[in-house]
């Protein structure tokens, strides 16, 4: 029997399809509804065994994914933010807000441009004995691009869907946007500049680090672990006389973040009331592509299994 959540025994039934099931996680791993398809998470459980977590409801269940999703992450200290707020003007504190918004939405920050294409990204390890892995930018930006392609043919067949509400389609575009901009923040995330030095850029630099740690929090699904020997290294965004180095955490929190943002996408459309499952299963395939870009990045997760095969 496949290690699917149709399987498992905190999958809850909500609707019978022709193609399957759809239902929800009673331990909250995947919030919405979504396939008996997907590919179960490490909770996985069979009907009738005892050893598995008991499974909670309402509000504490999203307690419980957000603490397992986070255990390893980095949190803004909210004393810290109130003593880094507190010695701003209010002019100061608007200027910097509004610098965090424009990066937020895209009107502001840094480009690539042209001097980023022939450099490489290096991924170092804090383990000494395991090689770094080594990807040249100008793939890296193919990659995405790629991926960017993907999701634009898919958003053609879902404005031309002629079973859609323009309320639907709307809703599906919304999802699709943030597939878009987490595609857009794994190429320039390491880029992102402060407002400068002293109380200003401390400001700045807090609460974008909160705007960082609230997507992480608006993860559908606990993200796979980033492995032992990994943690604590750097990334390193080289070219010619120029390099930025970041931790690895973040990098690979932007890489979840992307992964999150596709699955939750193939699910809703899986999902969907007035998509049909051959057309579902249309669309899905380009998602699944989108997948396939990234599958060179499982050589950072703690389980060495494919985590860009989708959900299914």
């Amino acid at each position: 029997m496949d290690q699917t959540c149709g399987n498992c025994r905190f999958f809850k039934v909500t609707r019978e399809r022709d193609d399957g099931q759809l239902g929800e996680c009673r331990l909250g791993k995947v919030l919405g509804v979504f396939r008996d398809v997907m590919r179960a998470c490490p909770s996985f459980s069979r009907h009738g065994a005892t050893d598995a977590p008991v499974a909670v409801e309402g509000r504490r269940r999203v307690e419980r994914r957000r603490s397992e999703a986070s255990a390893e992450r980095v949190r803004v200290s909210s004393g810290q933010l109130r003593s880094a707020v507190s010695e701003l003007t209010a002019e100061q504190l608007k200027g910097v807000m509004h610098a965090v918004l424009n990066e937020l939405v895209g009107a502001g920050g840094s480009e690539l441009g042209r001097f980023w294409t022939a450099g490489e990204l290096v991924l170092m390890p804090s383990d000494d004995s395991l090689k770094p892995k080594q990807v040249p930018l100008d793939t890296l930006f193919h990659k995405l691009v790629m991926i960017r392609d993907n999701l634009r043919v898919m958003e053609q067949k879902i404005n031309s869907h002629e079973q859609l509400q323009d309320s639907e389609k709307l809703d599906l575009q919304r999802r699709i946007n943030v597939a878009y901009r987490a595609t857009a923040r794994l190429s320039v995330g390491h880029l992102d500049t402060t407002t400068g030095d002293g109380p200003e850029g401390d400001a700045h630099d807090l609460l974008v680090a909160l705007i960082f740690e609230a997507e992480q929090d608006s993860m559908s699904a606990a993200p796979p672990l980033l492995g032992e020997r990994w943690g604590g290294g750097e990334a390193r965004w080289i070219r010619e006389g120029e390099s930025v180095v970041e931790p690895i955490e973040v990098f690979f929190t932007r890489l979840m973040l992307l992964r999150d943002r596709l699955i939750t996408l193939e699910l809703h459309i899986g999902a969907h009331a007035h998509i049909a499952p051959d057309e579902a299963e249309s669309m899905g395939s380009y998602i699944r592509r989108c997948f396939g870009s990234l599958t060179s990045f499982n050589v950072l997760l703690r389980e060495r299994e494919n985590y860009f095969a989708s959900s299914r």
